[in-house]
């Protein structure tokens, strides 16, 4: 059986889906990756594009030793009616792919939650940031002051308390 990290480390996020490249589920197999092509090209009404798809150029370029069909879970567990004889190798690799499908996902998750909390903070420092501007404006005298005072108020107030 094997071992999550195993999986895990030759996982890749591609098209919003784990997927696992052909070379990495050829070697759990035992099989060479051109076997499992011809495997997949026999066979199209089974093995839909959203369950094995070939990877763009693109795609390709960002990924070192690139593969050129990956594997999404559903595609691999779709194999064991194609090879009997790696069914076991087959049904082992499923529990792994899925544990580590869910640490991918986790990860996404934290990510978007890191993401959030960095853009409250971003508004956080933004607002002290204003805050230490305005108070860099020259400070109101604190107290009773006459030139504040609208003009004749202070002539107008004497005149009450004579009156």
């Amino acid at each position: 059986m094997s071992a999550p990290v195993e999986v895990l480390s030759r996982l890749l996020w591609l098209r919003d889906t784990a997927a696992l490249p052909d070379k990495a589920l050829a070697d759990q197999l035992g099989l060479e990756p051109t076997a499992l092509a011809a495997l997949v090209r026999s066979h199209p009404e089974r093995f839909h594009e959203s369950l094995v798809f070939p990877l763009t150029a693109e795609e390709r370029q960002k990924i070192p030793d690139a593969p050129v069909l990956a594997f999404t879970e559903a595609g691999a567990a779709l194999l064991t009616g194609l090879l009997p004889e790696k069914e076991p190798v087959l049904l082992g690799l499923l529990p792994a792919f899925a544990e580590a499908r869910h640490v991918l996902t986790s990860q996404a998750e934290l990510s978007a939650r890191l993401a959030a909390l960095e853009q409250k903070l971003e508004l956080v420092i933004q607002a002290l940031q204003g805050e230490a501007e305005e108070g860099a404006h020259p400070e109101h005298r604190i107290g009773f002051v006459v030139e504040d005072l609208p003009k004749g108020l202070k002539a107008k107030q004497r005149n009450d308390r004579k009156g």
